[in-house]
């Protein structure tokens, strides 16, 4: 099979087309042709060698994460999913990670995937996975938003979670301000947001009206120290990196009334299937544009521009 990988750290310039073997799927596991990927900013890190604990150490190293696709083998324990089912989700962002989606076939686990409805397409539900589960995650789990008339702000509002979180937080109840900036504040309108920042026109610690209840700061731009007096006794302020001020905040919050967490994102099954229902519900997950695989080093440059509103999709079935 063909891939798009790395033979060490470095440079984006060093992604170039490979040939794979088609691995065997373990007992547990099952072997997806993908149709579809999406680049996620961790691509871009894990590339350049500065989030190494992202992806095993293995070289020639086959990037990406979410993907959407077909089962074209299921391991011997594997019951309720059959050849030619269709089903997404995303690989873990961890060292057990050895190869990525990036590729026309790749092995995943059955807990950590779901059959992709039928009235979704494969370019959308690989562009959800992710960020969808990490803005589901991030507030009903950390921040405990469920059915409840709570107040969430987003930071990143029109990034890849940031956007999720927008429309998620509303299906949970809540009511949203965004942040963001140029056109990202007319989409996060959009999206649902019923206040909007333009961070580059004011300071949105100074103009975001608390108090809130969940600070989502998914655009990992600022810390709990520079929030908490915007949280509501018992908020919590949730953040996509990990860091040494997180460290330090995390270790100053246990003496105040509101919570710092960190968001370790899952794949899991169960979250999964109840995106997909929303996706054919109406969830929106906007797209920027879809580039074949053969360019996913120019497009994971526009990425960290900035300049993105949504996510990138790759199109692996057609792009080689």
């Amino acid at each position: 099979m063909r891939a798009m990988a790395i033979p060490s750290y470095g440079s984006l310039d060093r992604l170039t087309v490979i040939e794979a073997p088609s691995l065997d799927p373990a007992s547990h596991q099952v072997r997806v042709r993908v149709h579809a990927a999406a680049l996620n900013p961790a691509d871009f890190k894990v590339i350049l060698g500065t989030l190494k604990f992202l992806h095993a150490r293995n070289f020639p190293m086959v990037l990406g994460y979410d993907y959407s696709g077909t089962v074209e083998a299921v391991g011997s324990r594997v019951s309720d999913l059959e050849v030619g089912a269709e089903v997404f989700g995303f690989l873990p962002y961890s060292p057990w990670n050895r190869r990525g989606s990036f590729a026309e076939s790749l092995l995943a686990d059955v807990g950590e995937l779901a059959r992709k409805p039928a009235g979704v397409s494969h370019v959308t539900a690989a562009a959800a996975a992710t960020p969808g589960l990490t803005a589901l995650q991030m507030l009903r789990d950390l921040g405990r938003v469920q059915d409840t008339a709570k107040r969430v702000l987003v930071t990143g509002a029109s990034g890849g979670v940031g956007c999720l979180a927008v429309g998620i937080a509303r299906r949970l109840g809540a009511t949203v301000t965004a942040v963001g900036s140029g056109r990202g504040l007319e989409l996060a309108r959009k999206l649902g947001a019923e206040a909007v920042i333009d961070r580059k026109s004011v300071e949105p610690l100074t103009a975001a009206q608390g108090p809130f209840d969940v600070v989502l700061d998914a655009a990992a731009a600022y810390r709990w120290r520079q929030w908490r007096a915007k949280l509501a006794p018992g908020g919590t302020y949730v953040t996509t990196l990990p860091s040494l001020a997180f460290l330090a905040d995390k270790l100053t919050s246990l003496l105040s009334a509101t919570r710092v967490r960190f968001i370790n994102v899952k794949s899991r099954a169960a979250d999964l299937t109840l995106l997909g229902e929303w996706l054919v519900d109406g969830l929106e997950v906007p797209i920027d544009h879809v580039v074949p695989v053969r360019d996913v080093a120019r497009a994971l440059e526009q990425l960290h521009t900035g300049a993105v509103l949504g996510r990138i999709a790759v199109d692996i079935a057609g792009g080689f």
